[in-house]
């Protein structure tokens, strides 16, 4: 695999330049990322368990470009204000993306549906 300028340039059988760094990756795995779909990053509300920022970092370092995060946190996702706090802090962060998901009840006590609706849509 050749890199270039931090992209994915070519695949294959490569003849490489003199002074090239030269890494030998065999056995290992090579990805462009992992998502992992059900993380909790605890804040709002547990900042003293996790933050988005130390999840963020944690599953950047480990190899994963993206993290879902669950809406149990204190208080729960359940409307746009929630949503829009993660997402400033994710952004903040600067490490894997951060999805939030939003809770189907308010709460999640099960009794009235959360807002649904257009809360956040990634790249805007």
């Amino acid at each position: 695999m050749l890199i270039e300028d931090g992209k994915v340039a070519a695949v294959g059988r490569l003849d490489f330049k003199e002074g090239a760094e030269v890494i030998d990756v065999t056995g290992k795995v090579v990805a462009p990322g992992l998502i992992d779909i059900h993380v909790h990053l605890r804040e709002p509300g547990q900042e003293h368990v996790e933050t988005i920022a130390t999840g963020a970092h944690a599953a950047a370092a480990g190899g994963f470009t993206a993290v879902c995060a669950m809406p149990n946190t204190d208080p729960v996702t359940d409307n746009q204000a929630a949503v829009g706090f993660i997402v400033k802090q994710a952004q903040a962060a600067q490490a894997a993306r951060v999805y939030p998901i939003g809770a189907i009840s308010l709460g999640q006590k099960g009794q009235q549906l959360a807002e649904f609706g257009r809360w956040w849509v990634p790249g805007r």
